[in-house]
């Protein structure tokens, strides 16, 4: 897959989850209920949300939980096709084992073994991790406010999946939110989020063109998400 092929499956990634996030309007919560016993048996029935609060929290977290996941997903690919391009990048200190060797056979699997256990140490870090690494190292410069955006994203992902939908202490210092409120998203904060990740996938990919991977910058339409 080419870069401009990664870039334009992200943001097409994004565009379906629009659609999704509509789902998550009270006029489709109250055709749910009425027609549930269409579409749904006696088990799917009972488990429908009672509430539309709970059923929209329910969507808008599950959009956002997926749209992140694009986005660290594009990020990965994007740093792996940076060094199958350009070997001589990656970290001198960089070791394989001998039976790692023996699996990859050839050079382009002793490459990719390489790759993946570089991407592994990053992706494995928190989000102000990873952004200093593209600009450290890379030198793929995070604009400052898609930056944050999507470091406070990252926070609230880690509180929805790992803190029960509660804000912990770090996501605390840095939102309105007090330590222990659950969070509730709504479909234009989902929204925020993915205009940032939108905008700073496009400027990531369009330093990395110019810089590594000689390819013209192409821009898909922007759309909210």
């Amino acid at each position: 897959m080419s870069g401009e092929d990664l870039l334009g499956r992200f943001i097409g990634q994004l565009d379906t989850l629009i659609p999704f996030l509509a789902i998550s309007r009270a006029a489709v919560f109250r055709l749910l209920q009425s027609q549930g016993h269409v579409w749904f048996d006696q088990d799917q029935q009972g488990a429908f949300p009672r509430t539309y609060q709970v059923y929209q929290k329910q969507v808008c977290h599950s959009a956002f939980l997926l749209g992140f996941s694009y986005f660290e997903a594009f990020l990965g690919d994007l740093v792996r096709q940076i060094y199958v391009r350009n070997p001589k990048m990656l970290p001198r200190e960089k070791q394989l084992r001998f039976d790692e060797i023996l699996a990859a056979e050839t050079y382009e699997g002793t490459l990719n073994t390489m790759v993946e256990k570089e991407l592994l140490a990053i992706f494995y870090k928190s989000m102000e991790n990873i952004s200093e690494y593209f600009s450290s190292k890379l030198r793929l410069q995070w604009p400052t406010s898609e930056k944050t955006s999507v470091v406070l994203a990252s926070h609230l992902r880690n509180c929805i999946v790992h803190n029960n939908g509660r804000a912990d202490r770090r996501l605390a210092s840095l939102t309105d939110y007090k330590e222990g409120v659950e969070i509730v998203l709504g479909e234009a904060d989902v929204h925020k989020y993915g205009i940032s990740a939108r905008t700073l996938a496009r400027d990531l990919y369009s330093q990395a063109a110019r810089r590594y991977l000689g390819a013209k910058r192409r821009s898909p339409r922007r759309k909210s998400v």
